[in-house]
């Protein structure tokens, strides 16, 4: 005895485990709102009415989009149809809600709210009904025909109660609940429980977690309406539990669309795979995934036709072979047999990502393994569906990018173009207060530091506005043929003035007759700012050198300058947007970093590529290549 009560212990308490671990996240999500409602109610009725209405209407058009967007997967044309339904029902309870006495959205001596509410679950009721027509059509339902229908009624249902006014009253401050609204809730609730016998009866055509879920949730519903029939003040406790039972009967058909028909859509396609082999034999057959099938001993009962992008053979030459028979390349039969053996062990859907090296670029798959149980038999299958997520990943990585552009953005205009604006700002309200006080040689140096930080601001506002267009697509190279050496000198002439300042020379080797075909102003606002750049950075009374040659193609332009150099680890860091590396120059002179990514930009844009040496210390070449013709 003693031995059998051991046993048992033991057997439960993985059970209890499992339990608590499938569902605290529900327990977890539940505790929270009671204690929101019960605050709610106790500070305010409207608030808790308002709280628990928009909540279901989230749930009603959660139900809708997930329905919608899961419509082609869905085999269930009930479930299909009562959550496209349910953004009407959803619309409806917004208008129940803004219009509840006490709202004052909607003025008026007349309770809408009550009249909206007894429209809505009549249509809900109706609906749950009207699902069974469309349960056993094979043929995928007309969701654009349900739309207009649904449509047409609830514009209906709108205009009878706020235009015309002959809807019924359903609630009067002399009498409480009229006797039509009473008597309409009796009416739903008969409805509902024979919503209820027809789901029992259509039983076998829903999985039992689908089963038990709308059967609760009907069950719920039922319970509500029985509320809604005993309250006398549209703030009394039955109105407070009616719309508890009312949230939980939407949670539950959340549940039932959503989890079962969105999350797990391959459990839900394939359900009847083994009953029904010719049905979604098509289906696998044009499917673009790799699906295998295979028994407990992991041999292969099915292949469908997209293994033969991987493999020599004919998809049903594999059918009867063993997992290492297959002949898959060694990493992807690993992956195959490890995601097979958790699926055995687990009992539940196992996945895993991972990645294939190819010739080019490695290829990146998300594997899934989907425990089967068929009807006939006790022996288990394993579905496997292999996904291609290489492009997913792409994306993703382009996504991460993006959003390091963004920061990087964002960084630069909250904090660098806000400096020279500052000092505008100082210098201007300095010569303005003490106009009469200041000598002209102080009015002279005030008037170059404002004109300094004006060349600051429009410089990095530049960048800033061709940055953007880039990103945007809205900035197209306008290629012609340019010739270097006139192009190295012009661009010496325009920035002679800044580096005079610093005492800096800026001289251009002999570049011969190479041209380009590229975007001038590209070009231009490359060597503008890695000449600035170079400015920046060299010590007063250096020399800058610009070249231009031609190597095998491609014109080799560089900036060389004398100055501080660049360490390895920020050389690595130069050229990328998330990178946060700013350094200030010989004479404290600040960057943002961007000009170099523009540059960066603007290269890859003209068909070249830009990178850096140096060597900290003794300064630093900037070198870009452009086809040259």
């Amino acid at each position: 005895m003693i031995s059998w009560i051991k046993n048992y212990k033991f057997k439960l308490k993985p059970d209890l485990t499992g339990f608590i671990r499938s569902n605290y996240r529900n327990a977890f999500t539940v505790a929270v709102l009671l204690i929101i409602f019960q605050v709610s109610v106790t500070q305010n009725y409207l608030l808790f009415h308002t709280i628990v209405e928009l909540l279901s209407i989230v749930v009603a058009f959660a139900v809708f989009m997930i329905t919608w967007n899961s419509r082609k997967m869905l085999d269930n044309n009930y479930l299909c149809f009562v959550g496209i339904a349910y953004i009407f029902i959803g619309a409806l309870d917004l208008m129940h809600t803004i219009t509840f006495k006490g709202m004052q959205i909607i003025p008026g001596s007349v309770y809408h709210g009550n009249q909206f509410w007894i429209a809505t679950r009549g249509l809900e009721a109706l609906t749950l009904i009207t699902g069974f027509l469309f349960l056993n059509i094979r043929k995928v339902i007309n969701v654009d025909l349900i739309v207009l229908v649904y449509s047409i009624i609830t514009v209906l249902i709108i205009l009878s109660i706020l235009y015309w006014g002959i809807f019924p009253l359903c609630y009067t401050d002399e009498v409480g609940q009229t006797p039509f609204k009473i008597y309409a809730e009796y009416v739903i609730i008969a409805i509902q429980c024979f919503a209820g016998f027809l789901l029992y009866r259509s039983r076998n055509n829903f999985d039992k977690p689908i089963f038990r879920l709308l059967s609760m949730s009907i069950l719920f519903g039922i319970l509500g309406e029985f509320c809604f029939t005993l309250y006398i003040s549209n703030y009394s406790l039955t109105n407070e539990i009616g719309h508890y039972g009312k949230l939980i009967s939407f949670f539950l058909i959340y549940k039932a669309n959503v989890e079962k028909g969105f999350t797990k859509p391959t459990g839900l396609i394939f359900r009847n795979l083994r009953d029904n082999e010719e049905k979604y034999r098509t289906l696998a057959e044009n499917l673009p995934e790799i699906i295998f099938r295979f028994d407990k001993d992991f041999k292969c009962l099915y292949a469908n036709s997209a293994v033969e992008k991987f493999l020599p053979h004919h998809h049903d030459f594999y059918t009867g072979k063993a997992l290492t028979e297959l002949g898959f390349p060694e990493h992807f039969e690993q992956q195959l047999s490890r995601v097979l053996m958790r699926a055995e062990q687990a009992k539940v859907i196992q996945e895993i990502n991972f990645d294939l090296p190819n010739e080019n670029a490695d290829c990146s798959f998300s594997m899934q393994a989907i425990p089967e149980y068929g009807s006939y038999d006790n022996e288990s299958t394993f579905l496997v569906i292999c996904y291609d997520i290489t492009e997913l990943k792409l994306n993703e990585k382009r996504l991460q990018d993006l959003n390091a552009a963004k920061d990087k953005l964002f960084s630069i205009i909250a904090h660098d173009l806000k400096n020279p604006f500052t000092s505008l700002i100082a210098f201007s309200e300095l010569i303005h207060r003490n106009v009469n006080k200041l000598s002209r040689e102080k009015i002279e140096s005030l008037a170059m530091r404002m004109n300094d930080s004006s060349k600051q601001a429009f410089a990095l506002l530049e960048n800033l506005l061709n940055w953007s267009r880039v990103q945007t697509g809205a900035l197209v190279p306008n290629p012609q043929i340019v010739d270097v050496q006139r192009l190295l000198n012009e661009n010496q002439e325009q920035t002679a003035s800044l580096a005079l300042a610093k005492g800096i020379e800026i001289l251009v080797e002999n570049s011969g007759s190479g041209r380009i075909f590229a975007d001038r102003q590209m070009i231009d606002t490359v060597l503008r700012n890695l000449i600035a750049n170079a400015i920046k950075f060299s010590y007063a009374n250096s020399t800058i050198w610009l070249k231009g040659e031609d190597k095998q193609g491609h014109i080799l332009f560089s900036v060389t300058d004398s100055g501080l150099g660049i360490t390895k680890e920020n050389l690595e860091q130069l050229l990328k947007i998330e990178s946060k590396l700013t350094t200030r120059g010989t004479q404290e002179e600040k960057g943002t970093g961007l000009g170099l990514i523009l540059c960066k930009e603007f290269v890859e844009l003209s068909g070249g590529r830009i990178w850096a040496e140096s060597e900290f210390g003794l300064g630093t070449t900037f070198y870009f290549s452009i086809p040259s013709i």
